[in-house]
């Protein structure tokens, strides 16, 4: 019937229309929500009563029972239809055949072509609903958010979908599992309570090729942020233009060559001795621990600043996510493992060596003894914990004891902080 009433032309016409409005790739989409509808349209064309205008005197009263009640409207049908062509096969026929047929007629072809452009008008509606949510979606993710709310991506400490009772979630197991001490001021107790270690880093100049290996690796480690760094490499040049006759610089009507050389190099939290960002803190959220390690306890700090602002080796900044200040902590977590920080074992060149100071045998150690080295800003007085070999660019490798010549003694690492007897 729906056929005769909807021929194949008109459902292409229908089909090609909506194709048109919401593209070629929602056609299984449309198709799927004309043919449920053909299918509900059909199915309701066998409880609908045959005529509008039929005499209830003729027609008999049937039973209301939960098997075979009469239904009106579409909304009402009973799910078998089987037991409902039944109800409706006890009906007599109108005594007018003729003018029962008419009426049948005008009343089985309204209702399809209602019906049909009802279905229609609902799957248009849904179609346009679902796209209007997608284009709200899309534009509400269009940049990449650091909210881990609204970003589910990103994979930070907290992000609720990765906020499973796994002890990460527990601060004082990261940042001080051994319950050692703290200080917040007068540093110069730590040296005279004689600790266990002091942890310290050894920056070799003379190796690092600028690949930023470290760099990432802290960020990966670390879930650092983008825009902002624990640690990063600074290149600079090093030299002076001299005089050459046969230099391409001409000045003056004389000629001079550039004598530069390129040096890198990594910079990173001091963990200082002496630091002036815990002396300031207003909350005592961030402190040294009896082994040298410099860190922020997130759960106190109120992202103030303070501490940012007075770290005069620009070091800290002030993490989008948590809104807390963030530094390298030496991959304190990988520490208290016994474990060396990411930086350390990703470096290509075995530029980068971490160590216990107070461990004679330590590598760290045998270079400080062995090689000239220098810190960041000795005369800032915070006492670095990170030293530099091969500051002045000079990486010759001729026998001359004035030089920091390049060699290569040191032991291969094997992630681990236990010294190698």
């Amino acid at each position: 019937m729906v056929g005769d009433l909807l021929t194949p032309t008109h459902l292409l016409f229908l089909l090609g229309l909506a194709v048109l409005v919401f593209g070629p790739r929602r056609l299984p989409e449309i198709g799927s929500a004309l043919g449920r509808g053909l299918r509900d349209f059909r199915t309701a064309l066998n409880v609908i009563p045959s005529s509008p205008s039929e005499d209830p005197a003729t027609t008999p009263v049937v039973a209301e029972t939960p098997s075979d009640k009469r239904y009106a409207t579409i909304d009402q049908a009973p799910a078998p239809a089987e037991e409902v062509r039944q109800v409706g096969a006890e009906r007599p026929m109108p005594s007018d055949p003729a003018a029962g047929s008419e009426d049948h007629a005008t009343s089985r072809r309204d209702l399809p072509r209602r019906g049909l452009l009802l279905g229609l008008g609902l799957a248009t509606l849904s179609m346009g609903n679902r796209a209007h949510a997608e284009e709200t979606q899309s534009a509400h993710t269009a940049g990449p958010s650091l909210d881990p709310v609204e970003n589910p991506s990103w994979e930070g400490w907290s992000n609720p979908r990765l906020d499973v009772p796994d002890g990460w979630d527990n601060w004082q197991t990261i940042l001080n599992p051994e319950h050692l001490p703290i200080y917040h001021d007068r540093f110069d107790r730590i040296e005279q309570a004689r600790p266990k270690h002091h942890w310290v880093m050894v920056i070799d100049l003379r190796k690092c090729v600028g690949c930023q290996a470290c760099v990432v690796a802290c960020k990966s480690e670390n879930n650092v942020p983008l825009g902002v760094y624990r640690t990063w490499v600074d290149v600079y040049q090093v030299g002076d233009t001299v005089p050459d006759p046969n230099g391409d610089i001409v000045v003056d009507g004389q000629r001079y060559r550039q004598d530069v050389r390129v040096m890198n190099v990594p910079k990173l939290c001091n963990h200082c001795d002496d630091p002036p960002c815990v002396d300031v803190c207003p909350v005592k959220a961030t402190y040294k621990r009896e082994d040298g390690i410099v860190l922020v306890d997130p759960r106190l700090c109120i992202g103030c600043g303070t501490c940012v602002n007075a770290c005069p080796y620009d070091a800290r900044y002030l993490n989008p996510v948590s809104h807390t200040a963030d530094k390298c902590t030496f991959c304190v977590e990988r520490i208290d493992q016994g474990l060396l920080p990411a930086c350390v074992t990703s470096c290509v060149g075995r530029a980068r060596v971490f160590g216990d100071a107070n461990d004679p045998d330590s590598e760290v150690s045998r270079l400080l003894a062995q090689y000239p080295h220098v810190v960041r800003h000795p005369d800032f007085g915070t006492k670095p914990q990170v030293f530099y070999i091969g500051m002045s660019g000079d990486i010759g490798t001729v026998d001359d004891p004035e030089i920091q010549h390049m060699v290569f003694t040191y032991t291969s690492n094997a992630n681990s902080t236990v010294p190698v007897r």
